[in-house]
């Protein structure tokens, strides 16, 4: 489970660099940085900026894709968590998610659970590399399924506010 989890996380991760490429090609303060004074500017002091941002989000212990792919992961299971909690609710005809203390609790757990699935001891790192080397089919086949995964997630969650909310209308 924690090799899949792992893979997840790894594709959330190259799909959010994949989109902040695509997003450089329309980016509009990217153009600033072709304006001859700046050109020169930059080549003064021997940087290139567009490398330079796409180097802060490609990173993968302190980038910015990073980043957001550790948070949509503790998201997904944030939101597993928060529609069973709602299926429960509706089973027992009882709406109880008003508390702050539940949704606290469970952000918590997924904060735990994915520590130790994913970031203790900088394991995703070490998944990330393994992942590099996979082929180009099997790269795509597990794209698929942790696309899948987070839609499917999204679903549930949305399938289980509405079972809660039918059950307590009833």
């Amino acid at each position: 489970m924690e090799r899949f989890w792992n893979i997840v996380h790894y594709f959330a991760y190259r799909a959010e660099y994949e989109i902040h490429l695509w997003s450089n090609k329309i980016n509009p303060i990217l153009y600033l940085y072709k304006l001859s004074f700046a050109k020169k500017h930059f080549k003064k002091i021997g940087i290139n900026p567009v490398n330079e941002l796409n180097n802060a989000y490609k990173k993968p212990d302190v980038g910015i894709s990073s980043f957001f792919a550790g948070n949509l992961m503790n998201a997904l299971l944030f939101f597993i968590f928060l529609g069973v909690d709602w299926i429960y609710n509706g089973l027992k005809k009882d709406f109880f998610i008003n508390s702050i203390y539940v949704i606290i609790i469970l952000g918590v757990i997924s904060l735990i659970i994915n520590y130790f699935s994913l970031f203790r001891k900088d394991k995703y790192l070490k998944y990330f590399k393994e992942f590099d080397k996979m082929e180009h089919q099997e790269k795509k086949k597990w794209a698929m399924i942790s696309l899948l995964v987070f839609f499917g997630v999204l679903f549930f969650l949305v399938g289980s506010f509405a079972f809660m909310i039918c059950r307590l209308n009833n």
